[in-house]
């Protein structure tokens, strides 16, 4: 056996079956519908490298951000390093090196840049498509690459995370093109090979949600644009006919929503008993001045007496959060600005507590408007591939009630028995 198939054999070791499976296939034209999290880059960069340093081919990676086609780029560098430390002739021989673009002595390029159609069309060879589906404008960067592949005899290779059941992506993927093959990686598929993934770790980065967890995780193609809390969890959350009086050995917390103009600002206020959560009283303040709205706080507070108060400090939010901090205390106040990381902490938090049936609203009007306002929920996927929490604005505000309970439930904190507190829930049907 020569050198060079030596440290070929050698380094085909270092890869998992499905990396092998997808760098190795035969068709010119393929698609693989992958998970998160299972080095697919990785498998990208080795592909690029086995077409240019052994086939002497030149690779094109279109990917959907800068960020991606460095690490790409950066990756390739890394397996040339290892062919040579394995022995590979010429591995380490480099007359290009830089951000976009490595080049061998011997022959064989690969060209890593930020996917647009002006990219797509400047240059010829394999192409692959990199996270295809978070693409600002795929369907212009299919027309500028795909005929360029056929004017010769390269290949490509398409490939990406789901990002809801639209899109090109999800067109080509659902109705592949007679000549194409198609491969799908899932978590599960990569952990069985023996990738090295904490599912659990894995998991907690989509909030538990399984339905982002289908998407990211499980090679599934979701609505884009999808109602977050399940009508049915709302509807069966509506089982509470109680009051305060009927509540013992229950911990109260409070969360206020504050509007000035065209939103409402809101107070809600739940009792913690075991595991349960009752919501016991919503209060809107209509376009009021913050000075009126302290005063009834104020009277609020007296007759509830809770022990936490989150209070949204954002915008105009802030002088009045800073001001309850200042007259009640750190202790019992907690000034919440909304950034996309806390409004999803918010979010999703009241998804776990619907999620565990764990929640009670009134049976009355009140429980409706806030199941109501809980169905304006939308997940919504960026382009970039984030995940964002939104609702829609209108004169009844903009899902402010809700706004208020999660944070109210923020202070009421996870699921769990509080203060050694083991009473039946008052209903539990």
């Amino acid at each position: 056996m020569d050198r060079a198939t030596q440290a070929l054999q050698w380094w085909r070791g270092t890869l998992y079956p499905y990396q092998i499976q997808w760098i190795t296939e035969p068709a010119r034209f393929a698609l693989c519908v992958k998970s998160r999290q299972i080095g697919f880059s990785h498998a990208t960069a080795a592909g690029a490298v086995l077409g240019a340093l052994i086939h002497r081919r030149p690779q094109v990676i279109l990917s959907a951000s800068e960020d991606l086609s460095a690490e790409v780029l950066d990756k390739a560098k890394r397996h040339a390093e290892v062919l040579a430390a394995f022995g590979y002739p010429g591995a380490n021989r480099l007359v290009v090196d830089n951000a976009t673009e490595v080049a061998w002595k011997d022959g064989g390029r690969i060209v890593a840049l930020p996917a647009s159609p002006r990219t797509a069309r400047s240059f010829t060879g394999d192409v692959w498509l990199d996270e295809f589906a978070y693409h600002l404008d795929p369907k212009k960067i299919r027309d500028a690459a795909f005929p360029i592949a056929l004017r010769g005899d390269w290949r490509v290779r398409v490939f990406s995370t789901p990002n809801g059941a639209t899109g090109l992506f999800y067109d080509m993927a659902s109705r592949l093109s007679r000549g194409w093959a198609r491969h799908e990686v899932t978590l599960d598929d990569a952990i069985s090979e023996g990738v090295p993934v904490d599912r659990e770790a894995a998991y907690a980065l989509a909030s538990h949600d399984e339905r982002v967890i289908d998407q990211w995780y499980g090679c599934k193609f979701l609505d884009g644009d999808l109602q977050y809390y399940p009508t049915a969890w709302l509807e069966r959350a509506r089982a509470w006919t109680g009051s305060l009086d009927s509540i013992e050995g229950a911990s109260l917390h409070a969360g206020f929503d504050v509007g000035r103009t065209r939103d409402l600002s809101v107070l809600v206020v739940v009792a913690l008993v075991g595991r349960f959560a009752y919501v016991l009283g919503v209060h809107t303040f209509k376009r009021t001045r913050f000075a009126e709205q302290r005063k009834a706080l104020a009277k609020l507070r007296s007759a509830y007496d809770w022990e936490t108060l989150h209070v949204d400090a954002t915008g105009l939010g802030s002088q009045l959060a800073e001001e309850l901090v200042e007259d009640w205390g750190e202790d019992e106040v907690t000034a919440v600005k909304f950034t996309p990381e806390s409004k999803e902490s918010l979010i999703t938090g009241a998804f776990r507590w619907l999620s565990s049936n764990a929640l009670r609203l009134p049976k009355d009007e009140t429980g409706a408007e806030l199941a109501r306002e809980g169905q304006t929920i939308r997940r919504v996927i960026s382009a970039a591939g984030n995940v964002q929490y939104v609702a829609p604005s209108g004169d009844g505000g903009h899902a402010d009630r809700w706004t208020a309970l999660c944070l109210a439930l923020k202070g009421a904190g996870e699921p769990r028995p509080t203060r050694g507190v083991s009473a039946s829930p008052l209903v539990t049907s």
